[in-house]
Parts: structure tokens; C-alpha cells; sequence
């Protein structure tokens, strides 16, 4: 999905003329068939950009416009109409830009209330030159412009049903623990759900991100990550299965200070509470007793990877007594990453390293 680079050629401005983003070119402003389409900063404080999607199928290809930002449509002959689809801006419910035109009727097409909601602002007159400028506090997202024509609408793939228990076998044979693996895909600030080893995961708010493995890590700074699913804060995560859960070890990254509640079942928490740190485990919830067990993360919580244990299962954990073991030393947690002090440390078997592998002592 590209914004303003024409999909179809014309010689006449009487024709329709369609611009969607340029992945090549990633110019503001282009001409077409007659017609010119100017993007500028005007009185903002803020320039518009491109905006290349890292997942098409999810969420298209845009331009940013911010307060004050113009959109300036000239041609040769006179204009009768112009369509600009929106989507809802990814910072807020509330944001989204006024727009106003400096001549001709532009009528809203209201607004959007999810990423894949698009809306059409149309502008009808007779004009050689129009300016849409943004009026309003916050942001547009831009998919595409259509003078003289229809409005040009992204190719979103349609949502399916999110999973739910009824989508549960039954008789599964659960696996000694049972791991939840991630999907391999991109879900961003939303309500999401997927089944794994017959295992429903479900967040009312959160999301999913791919595996990244940063091509030029150093030492100091790795972005670098596994695939994990993210409970973002004051939201839930519910883990349901077809049988009695017994207890459930989370590998993940928590912020400092951070805490959780679950509705089965006692938590312990892995990770020094002083510290934003990644642990495997990070939480270990014993005695469930039940096919369901709800997180209640006040802080987002980041997670990597889950182990579900089940009263039939033999444990490689006892997960009983798994928790005092922790405790005590004899089973120990695996090497962790922590902050401190904006710098990167490394935890691993009671003493403190930099990325580098030197020990602080």
C-alpha cells in the first residue's frame, strides 16, 4: 500500500487521478495527469512524514499530517471533486485532526474508531487550486487522494472471529509442561486471542510482536528479541484450557515495580522489584486448580514464553514445591537482563555482568 504515487495513467484532469504512498520515491509532494499534490508543514510545528508500514497486513502504508500541516491540490483545468480516506491515528481514541478547505464544501466523513476503519473526507467545488489544512489538535493518517473520481480504499484483510473456549478439544493430550508459543505475526494495541497446544490465550488489550534479531546489535544496545504477547497496563490475559490447570510458569520482561493479581491460583514473582528486568520465569502461578486463570497487570507486562502444568502431568518442576526451590537456590532462575541506571546489565548465577562479559564487582 503506497501513498500518492498514481496508480493509473491519465492525460486529463477530467479523468480520475489517484495518489497512494511511493515506497520508492517517499516524496511529499508529486505530480500527475495535470494534477499537483503539495504536502508542506505550513504553520505546524511538526513536518508531515511517510509512514512505511513494517506490516501490511495489518495496517497499510500512510502519511502523518499534525497541526497546522497543509495539503495544497492544483491542476490545469478546474476541479469538481477531491476524496481523502483516514484511518484512526494509532495515539489515541481522541486523535483526530480538524480539517478545513480554503474553498469549495468539504464534508467529513467522521470518525474512525480502529485501525482498519477508514473514513472519507470528500471536497466538492469548482477549482483550480484548493488547501486542506489541519485545524484540529492531534494527527491525520493518510491512506490515499482521488480527484475527480471514487475513494480509493486500502486492501485490509478482513478480521476473523477471535477464538474462544467452545474452540478447545476436549480430549487433548497435553504435553509435559505444555509451551504456548507465539504467533508468527504482528498484532498491534488491541483485543486479541489465539489457541496453541490447545492452550486459548486471551488479552482485552495488547499485542503480538515477531521475533527480531537486530542485524547491527553492539554490545551496548541490542534491540534484539523473541516473539512475545503483551498484556498492556490495566488490562487482563486469561489462559484457558480444556482440563484442570495446576500451575503456570511466565518467561517474560516486566517494568519496575511491577505487580499482578490472578483470579486461581497464588503468584511469585521472579524479578527484583527495584529493577526493569527480563527473567525466565518471571511469575510462576501455583496451585490454579482450574481451567482458567486471569493476569490483572497494572503495569504491561511482556510476555516470552508460558509453561502450563496439569494435575495428571508429571512435572519436570514439581510446580508444589517448585516455588520454594526458587527461593531456597536449589533451582535457580536463568540468566536475566536488567536496567539499571540506563545501562544494561546481565544477571546470571548470582553475580552481575556488562554486555561485554566483564563482572562488577
Amino acid at each position: 500500500m503506497f501513498l500518492l504515487a498514481a496508480l493509473c495513467y491519465t492525460i486529463s484532469v477530467l479523468a480520475e487521478t489517484s495518489f497512494v504512498y511511493n515506497a520508492d520515491s517517499h516524496e511529499l509532494s508529486q505530480t500527475k495527469g495535470g494534477i499537483t499534490v503539495t504536502i508542506a508543514k505550513g504553520s505546524g510545528s511538526v513536518e508531515p512524514l511517510w509512514k512505511q508500514s513494517w506490516n501490511e497486513e495489518y495496517n497499510p502504508s500512510d502519511m502523518r499530517l499534525y497541526l497546522g500541516n497543509t495539503i495544497t491540490v492544483t491542476s490545469d483545468g478546474a476541479m469538481s471533486s477531491i476524496k481523502m480516506v483516514f484511518a484512526k491515528s494509532a495515539a489515541s481514541s481522541s486523535d483526530y485532526a480538524g480539517l478545513s478547505a480554503s474553498t469549495g464544501d468539504l464534508v467529513s466523513g467522521g470518525t474512525a474508531e480502529s485501525h482498519s476503519d477508514w473514513k472519507v473526507d470528500s471536497w466538492t467545488g469548482s477549482a483550480k487550486s484548493v488547501t486542506f489544512t489541519l485545524t484540529g489538535k492531534g494527527q491525520r493518517r493518510i491512506y490515499s487522494l482521488v480527484v475527480n473520481g471514487e475513494a480509493l480504499m486500502p486492501d485490509v484483510p478482513e478480521e476473523k472471529p477471535l477464538p474462544t473456549e467452545a474452540d478447545l478439544v476436549s480430549g487433548y493430550d497435553y504435553p509435559e509442561p505444555t509451551i504456548v508459543g507465539v504467533p508468527d505475526t504482528t498484532i498491534l494495541k488491541k483485543e486479541y486471542a489465539f489457541i496453541t497446544n490447545n492452550i486459548l490465550v486471551h488479552c482485552d488489550m495488547g499485542s503480538i510482536e515477531k521475533e527480531y534479531i537486530d542485524p547491527d546489535a553492539d554490545e551496548e544496545k541490542d534491540d534484539s528479541h523473541p516473539a512475545y504477547f503483551n498484556c498492556n497496563a490495566n488490562y487482563t490475559i486469561t489462559f484457558t484450557a480444556a482440563q484442570n490447570i495446576k500451575g503456570i510458569a511466565i518467561s517474560g520482561y516486566v517494568r519496575k515495580a511491577f505487580n499482578a493479581t490472578c483470579d486461581h491460583g497464588t503468584i511469585t514473582f521472579m524479578t527484583d522489584p527495584d529493577m526493569e528486568m527480563e527473567a525466565w520465569p518471571a511469575i510462576v502461578i501455583t496451585d490454579v486448580n482450574n481451567t482458567s486463570v486471569t493476569l490483572s497487570c497494572p503495569k504491561q507486562f511482556r510476555c516470552y514464553q508460558l509453561k502450563v502444568y496439569f494435575e495428571e502431568n508429571p512435572d519436570p518442576i514439581d510446580m508444589g514445591t517448585g516455588v520454594e526451590k526458587v527461593e531456597s537456590g536449589e533451582l535457580r532462575v536463568k540468566s536475566q537482563k536488567v536496567l539499571r541506571d540506563g545501562q544494561l546489565l546481565i544477571q546470571h548465577d548470582g553475580k552481575t555482568f556488562t554486555p561485554a562479559g566483564i563482572e562488577i564487582r
